[in-house]
């Protein structure tokens, strides 16, 4: 059970890392605005109402968020494939603790844009649920 665990917050990890990246690339290689505006549902009149500043702190905020997204991916993934894995309860809580952050702060932040990114909230949180779950049962049960 702890191994399936440990897949299923690989998969959160992954999914987690591969969506900050693509937001990266397009906000920084490709020069595009931030998604934000399109998941809060902006239409193209009020985006071009927007000052130039708006934008670029909301672009400027997409690129901290993510850039610090991606590091927890990048972070969490050896915790989970090394310490998690040989059943270190350290490695869980820390992981419960830090994801589990990040999963509640993100439904908070959704709520400010009509929960826009819902499905990925939910997607997300439900692997959490999930891996945290099966390693926590696997770690902590009476043997």
């Amino acid at each position: 059970m702890l191994k399936k665990g440990s897949l299923v917050l690989s998969i959160w990890c992954g999914i987690n890392f591969v969506l900050a990246f693509i937001i990266l690339c397009y906000v920084i290689i490709f020069k595009q605005n931030s998604p934000i505006l399109q998941v809060a549902s902006f239409s193209e009149a009020e985006i071009a109402g927007l000052a130039a500043k708006t934008i670029a702190a909301l672009n400027c905020f997409t690129i901290l968020y993510n850039s610090c997204s991606l590091m927890v991916s990048v972070l969490t993934w050896p915790l989970i494939h090394k310490n998690l894995v040989a059943g270190e309860r350290s490695a869980f809580w820390t992981l419960a603790f830090v994801i589990g952050f990040i999963e509640v702060m993100a439904f908070l932040a959704s709520s400010y844009i009509g929960h826009g990114r819902w499905q990925v909230n939910v997607l997300q949180s439900v692997l959490y649920l999930a891996g945290i779950g099966m390693s926590g049962y696997s770690l902590f049960r009476n043997k």
